[in-house]
């Protein structure tokens, strides 16, 4: 009896002992593998059997060795052999589930520890259902035979004993813990208890590696979005950088090529491109996303397997190329859409070896007898988004908005301070024009007055001379007359020359465009100018080779008036020609005319403010010469309102002047 207590005694000590260290590897390393791999040596090592491995299902309920353990030579390795979905059925599955352990004793027999004589439905296919699993009590679910082709299956491999613990990750099958004996072997319910325990800390384990994976992905996502977001928004030249990252969100998505859309306040679009592209214009892209309705949440569209009449007539343009799905994200800020992002992949094709790899051990051929065919390929697969790369896109997306509206308003912000910058320049030139406009206009009414009061009083006084009787004989009477008509005159062309410009000013000047005879208005200049041309002694040439031109005939005879009177009074020696040509290099028939003297010139850096109001090149000019300086000012507004244009021309001081006008031709009259 003491014997027997102390060997209970050791085999609970062994128990404990099994139990801690598997936990403490579970609690010293977060590393999943390095924990099944010492799970399956621990538990071989205390069942004393051939082999014990862990069987893991993938998403479509493959399964794949992943962790082994194996007693000499006594069992192949199955370890790295994939299993196709079918080699363990969905009742067989939700049995794993619902009863947590399952126990082949002894396969001669076929028989489980808990199965009772009679025999109740299998789980071979047709027989136990997966719906009869979930009604079925636990109780009955344990109390039963092995299926027949289970027994087969096991055979094949060598296996005479079989012990199953499920391994549950939440509500799902994650895998299993299978010892394998090559001779019939019995457990007792101590034994199982203790596997039970340790399935329940694999999964703790799992669960753990499952935590340090999510936050690992989370932790890659947030340094990934941070690393793109942090060049978009600290670059200020946005497109280019756009272009640099969209490479980097394509690589990290795993995608064969992407593309950027946005779409401005206008309208208008700017298109990036990376990668494998379709035959898809920006503006057909933008139809495709608008038609696809990505408004919020990424949407996945596969090309293979779309159904979408609206998005028909867009997948021919994806014929001619190997992308077969497409993860498109909106770029959105608050409820305005700012753009597009999307990201695609090509098709790829799979191969996977069921049961492994060719082996020189005769015994791996025993997994391949129970598959029909043991190598599968698949052509034209879509590889799936996983939930990591789709919450990946979603978050670049929003940054990217982020980064383009933040864009788009330092651009906002930078145009209104050009603007105000241009603002505040117009108002500080509107400003120094008008000082010197009101400059101008002081000097003006300065130089005005004594313009006026000088004809004026000159007049008063022949007057007065005349009145009173001054004169001793005829001759000094006419005198007195011509001279007090003389100043007369002086003071009617001065009080002219600032009514005109008024009446300009005020837009109130009438025309009345006709084709006009040139020859006779300027011979009619010759005449009115010979006297000064003969007193002067100045040379007046006039030279005319074109007939007609289309003006005012009134606002003509003033222009040519006034270019003549200053080319006279401004001239003490040489000559005055006016040239009238026309105008051969423009697209419209235009007649030139230049009124050129010989005299004082102008200085080069004053010659186009002569043709504002009430400027002359300088003060001792309206002294020496007189005048109200508004005979150019005069002068450009009539040719600009006949639809001409004028300009000066000297070479500077004692230079001479030339004053060109260009006016319509005539044609076809």
């Amino acid at each position: 009896m003491n014997k027997r207590k102390r060997g209970q005694s050791r085999e609970s000590l062994n128990q404990l002992t099994l139990l801690n260290r598997i936990t403490s590897h579970i609690r010293q390393s977060l590393e999943l593998q390095t924990i099944l791999d010492t799970t399956v040596t621990e538990v071989r090592s205390f069942l004393e059997t051939d082999r014990v491995k862990i069987y893991k299902f993938d998403r479509q309920g493959n399964g794949e060795v992943i962790a082994e353990s194996i007693y000499g030579d006594r069992l192949p390795s199955l370890k790295g052999l994939h299993f196709p979905a079918g080699d363990i059925p969905p009742q067989a599955r939700e049995l794993f589930c619902k009863a947590r352990v399952r126990s082949i004793v002894d396969l001669q027999q076929q028989q489980i520890r808990l199965s009772q004589p009679h025999r109740p439905l299998s789980t071979a296919t047709g027989e136990l259902t997966v719906e009869e699993v979930h009604k079925q009590s636990l109780k009955n679910l344990l109390q039963r035979p092995v299926d027949p082709c289970h027994v087969e299956y096991l055979s094949l491999m060598g296996v005479k004993s079989s012990l199953v613990i499920p391994i549950v990750s939440g509500k799902e099958l994650w895998g299993l813990l299978i010892s394998h004996n090559a001779q019939p072997k019995s457990f007792c319910e101590v034994n199982l208890q203790i596997m039970q325990m340790i399935a329940e800390q694999v999964e703790l384990a799992i669960t753990q590696a499952d935590l340090l994976h999510t936050t690992q992905e989370i932790a890659r996502r947030e340094a990934t979005v941070n690393r793109i977001s942090t060049q978009v928004i600290s670059c200020l030249e946005t497109e280019s950088v756009l272009q640099r990252v969209l490479p980097e969100i394509v690589t990290e998505a795993q995608a064969s090529g992407g593309i950027l859309l946005l779409i401005d306040t206008q309208g208008e679009e700017d298109f990036f491109s990376f990668g494998s592209q379709p035959h898809l214009s920006p503006g057909e892209w933008l139809q495709l996303l608008q038609v696809a309705g990505v408004n919020g949440e990424p949407k996945i569209v596969d090309i293979c397997c779309e159904g979408d009449d609206e998005l028909e007539p867009f997948l021919s343009a994806f014929a001619n190329t190997k992308i077969c799905s497409l993860l498109l994200v909106s770029l959105k800020y608050g409820q305005k859409i700012l753009g597009y992002l999307s990201v695609f992949r090509d098709e790829i094709d799979t191969e996977k070896l069921w049961a492994g790899y060719p082996d020189a051990d005769e015994r791996q051929q025993r997994p391949r007898q129970s598959f029909e065919e043991w190598r599968e390929i698949k052509q034209g697969q879509v590889l799936e988004w996983n939930a990591g790369e789709i919450e990946l896109l979603k978050s670049l997306g929003q940054h990217l908005a982020m980064a383009v509206l933040q864009h788009r308003l330092y651009q906002q912000e930078k145009e209104q301070r050009m603007i105000v910058e241009i603002h505040n320049q117009e108002l500080e030139i509107a400003r120094t024009s008008a000082e010197e406009a009101s400059r101008l206009k002081s000097d003006f009414l300065s130089s005005t007055s004594h313009e006026l009061r000088t004809p004026l009083a000159s007049t008063l006084n022949y007057l007065k001379l005349l009145k009173e009787g001054f004169y001793d004989n005829e001759e000094e009477l006419q005198e007195y007359i011509q001279a007090a008509h003389i100043s007369a005159q002086g003071l009617v062309n001065i009080i002219n020359d600032i009514l005109d410009i008024a009446k300009i000013e005020a837009g109130r000047v009438q025309l009345e465009l006709k084709a006009v005879e040139l020859k006779p208005l300027l011979e009619l200049k010759r005449h009115l100018f010979k006297a000064d041309s003969i007193h002067r002694g100045i040379n007046f040439i006039i030279e005319c080779e074109v007939e007609r031109v289309w003006a005012d005939e009134d606002k003509l005879r003033q222009v040519l008036i006034n270019l003549l009177s200053n080319a006279f009074k401004f001239t003490s020696q040489g000559e005055v020609r006016l040239r009238v040509v026309r105008q051969n290099h423009s697209d419209c028939p235009m007649v030139e005319f230049s009124v050129a003297d010989t005299g004082i010139g102008i200085d080069p850096s004053k010659q186009e403010l002569l043709f504002e109001a009430f400027v002359q090149e300088d003060g001792s000019i309206r002294r020496r010469y007189g005048g109200t300086g508004l005979g150019l000012t005069i002068c450009k507004r009539l040719v600009e309102l006949m639809g001409g244009q004028i300009w000066l021309q000297s070479q500077g001081k004692d230079q001479g002047t030339t004053v060109t006008f260009i006016l319509p031709e005539v044609v076809g009259v």
